[in-house]
């Protein structure tokens, strides 16, 4: 134990981080967010009841998860627009009712094995109202608007069923109940005009090698609608995640696996981090 925290205050010099600066509002001060990344997608199939399940119980403080639209305007939990990847069947999800989605078994994809899993309530592609039903206080959720324009009006739905389940609310330790965040950023000032009380954060990408930086006036515009941003891990620097929090920006990293990195992100000031094991800081329930 007392090596672990004499690393930690060495990364802490090493990066020149300073406890107490400036965070986004939204945010509580001190905190690190553990965002189980489809749930608990290193160890089950993800975005499915099972993996968000296996979140919590692995000390998830948020699990993230992607919604799209079916055919018949359902918000359903899937990352990708086609169904093939994580299913046994073909085509994109708007072509799907709910009722299709349903009836077809994941598919599980590790190195070279493939394993399919036969439908079942919690290895079945859910909706998000199954999601709020089955975890209700218990979690904290991080919600992915995919491809919005594919989907008319999706934002407008996601912001409702919010209000319904009364997640555009702090819970009891002061955390946003629910967090939307999107790399479209037209999605995203679309619910900041909708709800301006739903946290928001920008998904930014930076070439391989590049390392996180952005302009006043991109600066500027993203303080307009949005409380942070997320970031690819590795184009992280401490003095780029200090001037975020200068500016009262939060930032998260995406996606951290081994405990190491998190630790390090953790010293530079991060709010919090997306990890496909939840589990990777020993932070089990």
């Amino acid at each position: 134990m007392k090596k672990i925290v004499m690393a930690c205050l060495v990364i802490f010099m090493m990066t020149g981080c300073s406890i107490g600066e400036k965070k986004s509002a939204v945010f509580p001060d001190g905190d690190f967010f553990l965002v189980g990344h489809r749930g608990a997608s290193a160890y089950a199939p993800e975005n499915t009841l099972a993996s968000f399940g296996l979140a919590e119980d692995l000390g998830a403080d948020y699990i993230e998860l992607d919604i799209h639209e079916t055919k018949d305007g359902q918000l359903v939990v899937m990352h990708d627009k086609d169904v093939s990847r994580t299913t046994e069947g073909h085509g994109d999800i708007e072509t799907y009712t709910l009722k299709e989605l349903k009836s077809l078994s994941i598919v599980e994809k590790k190195k070279d094995k493939t394993t399919v899993i036969g439908p079942s309530e919690y290895l079945a592609v859910p909706t998000l109202q199954e999601v709020f039903d089955q975890f209700g206080d218990s979690l904290n959720y991080v919600i992915e608007l995919k491809n919005p324009s594919h989907y008319p009006n999706i934002e407008e739905k996601l912001v409702q069923q919010l209000k319904q389940n009364e997640l555009i609310q702090k819970d009891k330790k002061g955390r946003p109940r629910a967090i939307i965040h999107s790399f479209n950023e037209k999605a995203l000032k679309r619910v900041h005009k909708l709800n301006p009380d739903i946290p928001l954060l920008q998904l930014i990408s930076f070439d391989e090698g590049e390392e996180a930086e952005l302009s006043k006036k991109k600066i500027e515009k993203l303080l307009s609608y949005a409380d942070g941003i997320g970031v690819s891990y590795e184009a992280l620097t401490p003095p780029f995640v200090n001037y975020m929090h200068e500016k009262g920006l939060a930032v998260f990293a995406y996606t951290v696996n081994d405990p190491e990195t998190a630790l390090r992100l953790q010293a530079m000031g991060l709010n919090g981090i997306h990890t496909d094991k939840p589990d990777l800081l020993g932070n089990e329930k």
